[in-house]
Order: C-alpha cells, then sequence, then structure tokens
C-alpha cells in the first residue's frame, strides 16, 4: 500500500495538470493576500469603511452606500430593510439626503457604525471573515444602538459574514443577516457601471478586493475544476499529504461528501464551496410542473439554479451540520409558501419556527441534523480515528434513506390535493 501511494506521489508532481494548477494559482494573488490580512477582519472593514464613507479619497461620494442599500432591496423583493418595527421602506430610502453621513469604526467595539442624524438614520454592522458571534455580543451591541441613538427613526442591525452564519436564536428577530456575496455583487455592479467616472486608484482598488473575495470564497472555477480532477486521480496521495502536513489543524473538517452525493441517484450536486456542499433531491425535479402549478417555484424556473429549497451540508473547523434552508428567491410569494407549508408540518421541519414567527428575509433554516459533532471531531482528532468517514456516511444514509423521505412525503401530498 505505501508503494502504491509513493508510485501516486510521483505521478502527482509529473502531471500536466499539477504544474497548470501551480500557474493558475497566480491568478488567487492579490494585494490583500500579498499582505497577509485577507483573512482579517479588521481590513476588510477598515476598507468597507472607506467605501462607505462620502468624503473620502475613493471620490465615490455617496454611491456605495446607496447601492449597498438599494442590492438589498433588488435582493429581497423591495421589502422593507430591517427586522425592528421602524424599518427602512424604498420609499423612505429615496428620501433619504447622506451629506451628513457619518463612519464609525470599532466604535464600543462595533465593526461598523453609519450614522445619518438629519435622517435618523442608524447601520450598525458586525463583521465576520471566518470567526462566529460571541456569546451575547449581538445583543450588547444592540442595546446599545437602542440606548444612545433612541431619538433615530431608523435603526438597523445588520450581520455581514463571508458564508452564511446561525446567530443566536433571539437576535434573528432584529438582525438582518447577509454575506460577502453582497459585497461582492456590489463592487461587480460598481466596476461594470458605464454611468459613473472611477479614478484608476480606486478601480485597482475595488478589482483587488474582488479579487480577494473570489479567492477567499473559493470562486476560480478553472482551479475547482483542475483540483476535483487532480484529487479524483491521487486521492490516497493527497490523503497522505493533507494528513502529514496538518494532522490536527485542518481548517475544515475532512470528510467525503462530495463523493457520496456523486454516487447517490436520489440527488443531485449542486453548487458547492470549500465550507457548504450541497444538492438536489430528484423528486423536486419529478415534481417540477406541479410546484408551478401550485404557486411553490415560478412558471420560468427549472430548479438549475433554484436556492429557494437550499439542501447543504455546513462543514466548519470542528463540525459538519446538515441544513434544509428556505433561501434567497425572486418571487417573495413561493417563499411564504414554502414556509407556511414547512411550519404546518414543525415535527418534520425542527428549526423552522423562528421566536418571532416570521419568515426571515433571505435565509430561513427549517430543518437540521448533526452530522459529526465537535466532540466526535474532537475524539477523532486525538485518537486519528480512520473512521470519521464511516461516521459521515452512516448519517449520510439515514438522511438519504429516512429524512428526505419524510420531506418528499410532506411535499407530494400537498401537492397532490
Amino acid at each position: 500500500m505505501k508503494t502504491e501511494i509513493e508510485t501516486q506521489l510521483k505521478k502527482l508532481i509529473l502531471d500536466d495538470d499539477f504544474t497548470s494548477i501551480q500557474g493558475l494559482v497566480n491568478e488567487e494573488i492579490n494585494l490583500m493576500s500579498i499582505l497577509r490580512v485577507a483573512h482579517k477582519e479588521l481590513q476588510h472593514s477598515n476598507l468597507l469603511a472607506w467605501l462607505f464613507a462620502p468624503n473620502e479619497t475613493h471620490r465615490l461620494g455617496d454611491f456605495f452606500i446607496k447601492e449597498f442599500i438599494k442590492l438589498y432591496y433588488k435582493e429581497n423583493e423591495y421589502q422593507d430593510l430591517g427586522n425592528t418595527e421602524a424599518k427602512l421602506s424604498v420609499f423612505d430610502f429615496v428620501n433619504l439626503d447622506f451629506s451628513d453621513l457619518e463612519i464609525r469604526r470599532e466604535h464600543k467595539n462595533i465593526d461598523i457604525l453609519i450614522l445619518s442624524e438629519s435622517n435618523g438614520l442608524c447601520i450598525m454592522i458586525e463583521n465576520k471573515v471566518y470567526a462566529k458571534e460571541g456569546k451575547g455580543q449581538l445583543t450588547k451591541y444592540r442595546n446599545y444602538v437602542e440606548n444612545e441613538y433612541s431619538n433615530f427613526k431608523h435603526k438597523i442591525y445588520i450581520y455581514l459574514s463571508l458564508f452564511e452564519q446561525d446567530i443566536s436564536e433571539v437576535e434573528t428577530d432584529f438582525y438582518v443577516q447577509l454575506t460577502y456575496q453582497h459585497i461582492k455583487k456590489l463592487i461587480v455592479q460598481i466596476l461594470d457601471n458605464q454611468s459613473i467616472s472611477i479614478a484608476n486608484n480606486t478601480r485597482f482598488v475595488l478589482e483587488q478586493y474582488l479579487q480577494t473575495l473570489k479567492a477567499l470564497m473559493n470562486e476560480n472555477e478553472k482551479i475547482e475544476k483542475t483540483a476535483k480532477e487532480l484529487y479524483k486521480r491521487y486521492k490516497s496521495a493527497f490523503d497522505l499529504v493533507f494528513k502529514y502536513a496538518e494532522p490536527s489543524q485542518s481548517t475544515i473538517v475532512p470528510h467525503n461528501l462530495v463523493e457520496l452525493i456523486e454516487k447517490e441517484s436520489t440527488i443531485r450536486p449542486f453548487s458547492t464551496s470549500k465550507t457548504y456542499v450541497r444538492f438536489q433531491p430528484e423528486f423536486l425535479y419529478q415534481n417540477i410542473e406541479k410546484l408551478k402549478e401550485k404557486g411553490y417555484i415560478t412558471k420560468e424556473d427549472d430548479l438549475t439554479n433554484n436556492w429557494l429549497f437550499l439542501f447543504e451540508f455546513h462543514i466548519t473547523r470542528n463540525y459538519i451540520y446538515f441544513d434544509l434552508k428556505i433561501g434567497e428567491y425572486s418571487n417573495s410569494n413561493c417563499r411564504q409558501k414554502v414556509y407556511e407549508l414547512f411550519s404546518k408540518n414543525n415535527k418534520v421541519f425542527n428549526k423552522v419556527i423562528k421566536a418571532n414567527g416570521l419568515l426571515r428575509p433571505s435565509w430561513h433554516q427549517a430543518f437540521q441534523k448533526k452530522i459529526i459533532t465537535s466532540s466526535e471531531y474532537n475524539k477523532f482528532l486525538e485518537s486519528e480515528d480512520e473512521n470519521l468517514n464511516d461516521k459521515i456516511e452512516k448519517k449520510f444514509r439515514e438522511l438519504i434513506d429516512n429524512d428526505l423521505p419524510k420531506i418528499q412525503q410532506i411535499l407530494e401530498t400537498e401537492l397532490n390535493k
């Protein structure tokens, strides 16, 4: 066995694809990675605060803050911004004058605080790249804003993270959750906008930052395709390298979920990243016409890019959970119908009912199953237990054989009424 792996390593080193992927690494290089700050929240917050400030050296004026809010409306069926009673509607927004806008950094440990006294507007942003919410952190910041800016009409709380995260249950009633996909779309939109003149220095900064975000999100398709092909050909060799390079400090829990999904005939692989492995059940495609007829999806939807029914494994540094979420979708009525169906069947959809009983604007968790817990992973690290993949496969089979059929039955019963 050892000789076979040694042979694989030799073949890997001389493989043309391996040589080419080393060249593709150059496409991931950007200023933030060179300075080794791409993973640091402080630098991301500094750059965003710079862009939000109308009077800064980028000379974009209030364009970035306005487009930031506009994009939220466009992505969320133009519903009001904010989860508190005094939400910001489109009608309120278009009348705002941002000439007195003030941006504060690390004020009372709040990452970004956006203030406009003339408009009675306060936007608080808690920014996370890889870290998660600290215990009581969001409540503490919200209480400060409520007390300090009690006379402000619009108080908006935003939790911004690289990828979708779960936050404390009580704060889901107050915080709007956005990911860096929102920031990436915004920067692309600005760079492609022919109606504004962007100074060369500002364009360079935006292009570099866009490259940073794509690298963090593993969105280089050429690298991803080549890497997957190489891993399939030399799996044993890569596994050995990973084992000896980082035996106990892997950035995510090692897993075989991609292979399990590819082998399973009842599901299809869907948009996958380093920290989210996703699939779509075949029963959605089998019932696509009924889904359209009953108004659960739009008539134009062919499910190939459907994030409404979001089946995903969340891969972290010390656990793997499976989540079914009601994701972002172009039609808010469809989202509401799915939410109402799941809510009626909350014994199966064990996470659908939140504290405020309302559908969250972007992502709403409906079902969760623990695949590998943090204690199980810690035991694996301590004992070098080689059965981790066996445990993952066992939970995967439970999900496919037991949980998915229950979800399918509820959906098909509703569609056949």
